[in-house]
C-alpha cells in the first residue's frame, strides 16, 4: 500500500485536503467494488482479503490454500477528455499445483504487484478497428470494477506456464520412472552404437 507521506504522494494531484477513507483490517472483499456511474473523483483503499470460495476459475488450474490477501490503492481522475481509474498495490495467495517434470503436487505463494488503468465505457477500438490503442487499458462497459474479479485475473496471470516444484527439479526417468530427486535411476544403461556401428559389422560377415 502506499505511504501517505512527503516522500511518496498520492497520485493524481490529490493533497492533503482530500479526505481519506479508513483501511479495514481484515476485512473481506468478497462483494467490494467501484461504481463509476456518475463519479468524477474518487479515492478507495482496499486492504483484507477475497475468500478462497470465491476464486472458482483459480481453483480449476491451481486450487488455493488460503485466501486471496489484497493490498490495493484506486484513484479516479477526471481529466477534460476522460475519466481514469488507476489501480495499484499487491496481491498474494497460496496455492497447489503439480510439478510438470516429477509430478509431484507442491504449495507456492503467488505474489503479484499490481498496477492497472481503467476506463469506463466501451473499448472504442471494437467499433472503429482502425483506432491504434495508445495506452494499455481496460474498458469497464457497465461502469463497475468487481475487485475479487480483477484479484483472481490477477492471479491467474501470474501462474507459471511450467509450473515447477524448484527450478533444478530432476523429474522423472522415462525409462523406470523413479522421481530422480529423491532416487537413483534402476534403469540398467545399455551402450550406445556410434555412427559407424554398421560398417563395422559388415567388415566381419
Amino acid at each position: 500500500m502506499s505511504n501517505l507521506s512527503a516522500e511518496n504522494p498520492l497520485p493524481g494531484g490529490m493533497g492533503t485536503d482530500d479526505t481519506i477513507p479508513p483501511v479495514w483490517e481484515n476485512r473481506n472483499l468478497i462483494e467490494a467494488g467501484i461504481d463509476l456511474e456518475g463519479a468524477r473523483r474518487l479515492f478507495k483503499r482496499f486492504h483484507g482479503f477475497v475468500p478462497l470460495s470465491r476464486l472458482l476459475e483459480l481453483s480449476a488450474v491451481a486450487p488455493p490454500e488460503t485466501d486471496a490477501e489484497v493490498n490495493l490503492t484506486a484513484n479516479l481522475d477526471s481529466a477534460a477528455d476522460r475519466r481514469l481509474l488507476r489501480v495499484w498495490g499487491s496481491v498474494a495467495c497460496l496455492v497447489r499445483r503439480v510439478c510438470a517434470r516429477c509430478l509431484t503436487e507442491f504449495s507456492t505463494r503467488l505474489t503479484v504487484e499490481v498496477e492497472r488503468s481503467f476506463a469506463p465505457g466501451r473499448d472504442p477500438a471494437a467499433a472503429d478497428s482502425q483506432q491504434e490503442m495508445v495506452e494499455e487499458l481496460t474498458y469497464l462497459p457497465d461502469y463497475r470494477l468487481s475487485i475479487p474479479a480483477m484479484v483472481e485475473e490477477e492471479l491467474l496471470l501470474a501462474l507459471p506456464m511450467i509450473p515447477l516444484c524448484h527450478p533444478d527439479c530432476a523429474g522423472l526417468c522415462s525409462g523406470c520412472g523413479v522421481d530422480l530427486n529423491k532416487d537413483k535411476c534402476l534403469c540398467v544403461e545399455r551402450p550406445t552404437e556410434g555412427p559407424f556401428a554398421l560398417l563395422k559389422k559388415l567388415k566381419t560377415v
